[in-house]
């Protein structure tokens, strides 16, 4: 614990020293090349003093997360962007409490927090590969000791056994078989045997173990030594009950394995998605959508006589209904609530066909957005009659109900995109949408939008008629 703490200050200082060479050097170069950015600035040093402070304030709230061991290069750009954003923030207060409003210097803020977030990132990403590099030549190594023969300690083994992670696993116990060859090759003894051991190996650092509910007494033997020789010790549950991930929470102090993760059951990430589609679908109401509905609405009465908005029943969030808003792009019929479009459906007139295939008609479902029957991006939703008939299909079918459908989603720009013929279609389009559940982050939302996008642009092929 010492070396991850001395390694989050090492990491702190380094910020510090890119932070200060950064604003100096940003300063000097705007001033440069634009004159006026600076005018709000009441000097060189209170600028760097302000930046520096606020870094200070943005990096407790937010500190490094280089120093753990399996962290993705994701989280560290996550994070690295994170604190800038709170360190903007607490520049501009500071700024609005210390200068009249008339001087606050907004443009070079903004740009000079742009250009530190792509240089903190840079910089992160170096340190962390230096780390991985280090630990993978045997520095800043934990020593470790695995112990029972679940299925999960040899996950663990295989896991640790990666060089970048700097884990050293000096043995294991476990009684009975194992089919892991690895932890074959690395038995010390038995169960039995890991107290002595431990006795006459002070090395160790960190000890992972399961313990069958009847050695009780021996889990609490092993902790306790733990505890008085500065060795973390992990207990690992059997909890194979489920295959892949699982969320553990807690209720009065008890433990309770949730089946799997849901990110989107918390308040703040369902708080950030809200934000994220009111902001969007406001963006594209006031902005493309005018214009799209006014041509359409004219092409429309020209080639199909009738409404030009469709609305039809689907299932939304918790397995309500809702009425999902399009654009007509079939003549009027009696099988629109029945009948999925197929490749040369003659129920489509050509502006319709056309539509459809550039997801024009999709546009004003911004509106179910707007109000959250939907999301901007989550599960397609279908059909009440395909639900149906799905739910009795498919196994976990219905689990795409647990967020709100969206306009795109994982399972789209995955390939599994519009009409399904054979059940085995359906069948990826749902495991793609649970993967969307299991694994939602903002930044997710963001990468299937921009593949949404270029797959519009790039007239990606697939089965949406």
């Amino acid at each position: 614990m010492k070396t991850e703490k001395n390694i989050q200050l090492g990491i702190l200082i380094v910020d510090i020293c890119v932070l200060t060479l950064h604003t100096i050097g940003f300063y000097y170069l705007m001033q440069h090349l634009l004159p006026g950015s600076v005018n709000g600035i009441a000097s060189l040093p209170w600028l760097v003093v302000t930046y520096v402070f606020s870094f200070f304030i943005s990096f407790s709230f937010y500190p490094s997360i280089l120093q753990y061991r399996d962290i993705k290069w994701e989280e560290v750009v996550k994070r690295a962007l994170t604190t800038c954003f709170v360190m903007l923030l607490f520049i501009s207060l500071i700024t609005l409490f210390t200068r009249p409003y008339s001087h606050f210097p907004r443009g070079f803020f903004c740009y000079s927090m742009l250009s530190f977030a792509t240089v903190l990132i840079l910089e992160r990403l170096g340190m962390r590969y230096a780390l991985t590099h280090l630990r993978a030549n045997k520095h800043n190594i934990k020593n470790v000791v695995l112990v029972g023969n679940e299925p999960a300690i040899g996950l663990l083994q295989e896991h640790m056994s990666n060089p970048a992670y700097g884990y050293n696993i000096l043995g294991t116990f476990y009684n009975g078989n194992m089919n892991n060859e690895a932890m074959q090759k690395l038995r010390i003894g038995r169960v039995e045997e890991l107290y002595p051991w431990l006795v006459e190996h002070p090395e160790v650092n960190e000890i992972y173990a399961y313990f069958p509910k009847e050695q009780q007494e021996r889990i609490n033997i092993i902790s306790k030594y733990c505890d008085n020789h500065l060795v973390r010790f992990y207990y690992i549950p059997a909890i194979d009950v489920f295959k892949g991930r699982m969320a553990i929470t807690f209720m009065n102090d008890i433990p309770i394995i949730a089946r799997r993760e849901e990110p989107l059951r918390t308040p703040v990430n369902k708080c950030i998605k809200r934000i994220f589609d009111i902001c969007f679908s406001t963006v594209v109401l006031l902005t493309v959508f005018p214009i799209v509905w006014l041509i359409v609405s004219i092409v429309i009465k020209i080639q199909s006589p009738g409404p030009v908005f469709f609305l039809q029943e689907r299932t939304g969030l918790d397995g309500k209904v809702f009425k999902c808003i399009k654009f007509r792009s079939m003549k009027v019929n009696n099988e629109a609530d029945t009948l999925q479009a197929t490749e040369n459906d003659p129920r489509k007139f050509p502006f319709g066909n056309l539509m459809r295939k550039l997801n024009i008609d999709e546009l004003p479902q911004f509106v179910n957005v707007f109000i959250g029957d939907m999301s901007v991006v989550g599960p397609r939703p279908h059909m009440l009659k395909h639900t149906e008939e799905y739910s009795t299909l498919i196994n976990r079918f219905m689990l795409r109900h647990f967020v709100k459908p969206g306009i795109t989603g994982l399972a789209q720009v995955s390939g599994f995109r519009g009409e399904t013929r054979y059940i085995d279609q359906m069948e990826g389009r749902v495991k793609k949408d649970i993967e969307y559940i299991e694994n939602w982050s903002f930044w997710l939302d963001i990468k299937i939008i921009i593949k949404t996008v270029t797959n519009m642009l790039g007239r990606e092929k697939g089965n949406a008629y």
